[in-house]
């Protein structure tokens, strides 16, 4: 008997079905690796927008602390990246008002299902 040189067509193809289980599974574990990648990328655009908004609102708090609607009314830069963006700023007074401290609270809701970053800061004047 002569030694064959080479593949065998059932070798080939044990060859072939586990190159893709690798390939498969390698494509899955990308597909999970690129989603996490742009939610966090997503949550820190949406988190930087409410922080810059956060510092933008403070110095309108008051003292005595009242309520406030905050002017100019707050706005999501366009080409942010984020889908459905929306923005909410409240300037109130947690603890009534004519107390000495005042807060600034802001809320970016953004993407679909709708996601949000919450930023708030005390104001003791």
């Amino acid at each position: 008997m002569k030694n064959q040189d080479g593949f065998s067509a059932v070798e080939l193809l044990i060859t072939l079905f586990i190159a893709a289980i690798f390939i498969a599974t390698g494509y899955q574990l990308y597909s999970v690796v690129l989603k996490n990648g742009t939610d966090a990328n997503q949550r820190s655009i949406a988190s930087g927008i409410a922080y810059e908004n956060l510092r933008r609102y403070v110095p309108q708090v008051t003292n005595p602390c009242s309520n406030v609607t905050p002017s100019p009314t707050p706005s999501i830069p366009s080409g942010s990246g984020l889908s459905n963006p929306s923005i909410t700023v409240t300037i109130d007074c947690p603890y009534g008002l004519g107390a000495l401290v005042g807060r600034v609270y802001v809320s970016v809701k953004y993407g679909n299902p709708q996601q949000e970053v919450v930023h708030a800061i005390f104001v003791n004047n």
